[in-house]
């Protein structure tokens, strides 16, 4: 059974009068805020637990419920906390201060989140905010025929708004001219990326996001146009990860006790026809240092919207044997265990296709990914600091399908880990806050990537084994360092710089190069 487009409207109508005999529940915070890494350390302090760390975007409501549970933790004298990370705890209570209020928790009013405009009667309120970036980078190397300088600045609004205490909406948009791009033509074609047009010499993007919010009293609906992350990885994630492009979704989300369910049905872009995402996720609380989860996602296109996956509860897997077992069936698991004080341990598998008569590692149609990695706050005693050690691995033909409709791919960017197929990726980073507003980071990775990409499946001239690294495989040694500053409230101003190595350059053999990049931004929100 699929349903069409008409009906399908009629049913979102439908969920949403029923949806307004519900309790209102505040917007999310965008994937990208400052907050995420700052909760990323008090966790890892063990100053909190909560299941949506690995479950991104928050809800303010939610941050502001960590804010008070973080108090709490300091209250009792068991937690050490720095100078610094109380200055920032102060400036994260500003931000969050009229939520914090309805939780009985007052914040100084010094620190307290300005808006540009700001309207509010009974139990109605709207907050309006403008929003401005600018960003200018530099590249030179072997591989630029002359030293290349783009720059990008942004221009966008944020509308915030809570209607009678039962409907909460938000609006983020954003335009950008990007100079010194060599596009070659106005770009509407999904599968080279997001829309891009022209005005002489200046091309411009836009984004938006823009979605509904509702509390029932059992679950939270959401319904409009976001980004999702899913798991405990940082430089990326392997089902459901923050460098996939905005996307339209129904979005379910439940809490009961240890348990914690998420559901999203959501449309991709795609120049093969229409095309949707279809995934859950249920995560546990085992113990205080422990928690489990595990995701299952379907990718299919070229028809209606099929019920079967827009059952929120229903097992993908059986589902898609039942429609003709034609479509992109994945799974996927996460841990995540806070051995030991202010260290935090994570491992993420995704399995695209497997099959136990034939070995796991050898045979081409078991295509699986892992990722784990190690986060440490204070390590050694610094104050202020902390390390973080990440490995991911892809093998071949992950996310690929034999029928381009069902790649596991939004626009032309992986639904799942940016490495994709056949790569892996070595990544450490350490940082230092000394103060509030300063954070100095160094990083070194290591990349390499082997033949094939996402829009190449395997095919019968390969053979039935397949080979990790496969190919002229190219090899990137990145060093960054990074300094960021916040110059005024909610004005950041950073400078990257990062200098590369690579082998094998696009995987042409003996094509090397070494190459700088200088990157330097300005953003705003007021």
């Amino acid at each position: 059974m699929n349903i069409n487009i008409y009906q399908f409207n009629l049913l979102i109508i439908f969920v949403l009068l029923i949806a307004s005999l519900g309790f209102a529940q505040s917007v999310d915070l965008p994937l990208g805020h400052w907050v995420y890494s700052f909760l990323d350390e008090l966790e890892t302090k063990g100053m909190f637990r909560c299941f949506s760390s690995r479950s991104l975007p928050m809800s303010r409501v939610e941050i502001a419920k960590i804010i008070s549970q973080v108090e709490e933790a300091i209250k009792t004298d068991k937690i050490q906390i720095t100078r610094t990370e109380r200055d920032r705890l102060e400036q994260l209570k500003g931000e969050f201060h009229e939520e914090l209020q309805n939780l009985n928790l007052e914040s100084d009013p010094r620190y307290r989140e300005r808006h540009l405009f700001t309207w509010s009667e009974e139990n109605n309120q709207i907050h309006a905010d403008f929003d401005f970036g600018f960003n200018l980078e530099v590249n030179r190397g072997e591989q630029y025929s002359s030293t290349e300088r783009l720059s990008h600045t942004t221009f966008g609004g944020i509308l915030r708004a809570n209607l009678k205490n039962n409907l909460w909406f938000h609006i983020f948009v954003r335009n950008t001219l990007s100079r010194g791009v060599d596009y070659s033509q106005q770009n509407l074609d999904p599968s080279r990326g997001i829309p891009i047009d022209f005005a002489g010499k200046n091309a411009y993007s836009d984004r938006a996001i823009a979605y509904f919010i509702y509390k029932l009293p059992w679950f939270q609906l959401k319904v409009g146009r976001d980004q999702a992350k899913w798991g405990p990885g940082y430089r990326g994630s392997l089902m459901l990860s923050a460098q996939n492009p905005l996307f339209d979704m129904i979005k379910l989300k439940t809490q009961f006790n240890r348990f914690q369910f998420i559901s999203i049905h959501g449309h991709l872009n795609s120049s093969y026809g229409r095309k949707f995402l279809a995934i859950h996720r249920l995560e546990i609380k085992i113990a205080p240092w422990l928690y489990m989860a595990g995701s299952e996602a379907v990718v299919y296109g070229n028809r209606g919207i099929e019920f079967q996956y827009l059952n929120p509860i229903m097992p993908y897997h059986v589902a898609e044997h039942h429609l003709g077992d034609q479509d992109n069936n994945t799974i996927g698991f996460d841990v995540t265990l806070f051995p030991i004080k202010d260290f935090k341990s994570y491992f993420e598998l995704f399995i695209d296709d497997y099959t136990l008569s034939k070995s796991i590692f050898d045979y081409y149609g078991n295509k699986f990914a892992f990722l784990l990695g190690g986060y440490w706050v204070e390590p050694f005693g610094l104050k202020n600091v902390d390390f973080r050690v990440e490995y991911t691995r892809v093998e071949p033909f992950v996310y690929t399908h034999e029928d381009s409709i069902n790649v596991y791919q939004n626009y032309d960017q992986s639904v799942g880990h940016w490495l994709g197929p056949n790569a892996d990726d070595w990544f450490f980073e350490a940082n230092y806050n000394p103060n509030r507003d300063l954070r100095l980071t160094f990083s070194l990775e290591q990349v390499r990537k082997g033949e094939g990409d996402i829009s190449q499946p395997w095919n019968e001239s390969y053979g039935e084994r397949k080979r990790f690294l496969s190919g002229v495989v190219e090899k990137r040694n990145i060093y960054g360092v990074k300094i960021t500053d916040q110059i005024l409230r909610d004005v950041f101003l950073s400078l990257k710089a990062f200098w590369i190595q690579t082998k094998n350059l696009e995987r042409i053999a003996a094509k090397n190069s070494h190459d700088t990049q200088v990157n330097l931004e300005l953003l705003l929100n007021y």
